[in-house]
């Protein structure tokens, strides 16, 4: 699911952003690496993402997108990171305020499903998520594996 990227795209090329992929997790089982860059009229979208499984029900997949829409992604982001600003660190749903990034988590138990979404660099979207787990641990651990100031610097 790769596009060629065009000499006018406004975004990183997606394998750009593929190298910021974390390589492997350990107790888990690289499944899929995708990517893709591409134009929507005026919107342009790249996108690099990695998915890693642990048996049949755990998952972690982690997508790093560039896009022109992200002035208005960066503000969303920022808001529900201040929105829950007041919440202690261990508190599992507390924001992530990082040198290079900020974002916010969330977990739903129901479905034992969580997410961090980082803004890095004011610029890349960085989405976490897993599947399985008891709490945003994970998530959160995974997250803080990135290279997020290499990814920062990236233009």
């Amino acid at each position: 699911m790769a596009s060629e990227a065009t000499a006018d795209a406004p975004c990183v090329y997606f394998k750009d952003l593929a190298p910021f992929l974390p390589e492997a997790l350990d107790g888990f089982t690289l499944a899929t690496t995708e990517g893709s860059t591409g134009k929507y009229g005026e919107v342009s979208v790249s996108e690099a993402e990695r998915t890693f499984t642990r048996g049949e029900d755990r998952e972690v997949k982690v997508r790093i997108v560039d896009t022109t829409l992200g002035e208005k992604i960066a503000k969303a982001i920022r808001a529900a990171a201040n929105e829950a600003k007041g919440r202690p660190a261990s508190d599992p749903t507390a924001p992530i305020f990082w040198d290079a990034a900020v974002g916010f988590v969330r977990y739903d138990a129901a479905d034992a499903t969580a997410e961090a979404n980082l803004l890095v660099g004011d610029r890349y979207v960085v989405a976490v998520t897993s599947r399985g787990f008891p709490s945003t641990v994970e998530v959160r651990r995974v997250a803080q594996g990135i290279d997020l100031a290499g990814l920062a610097r990236l233009r």
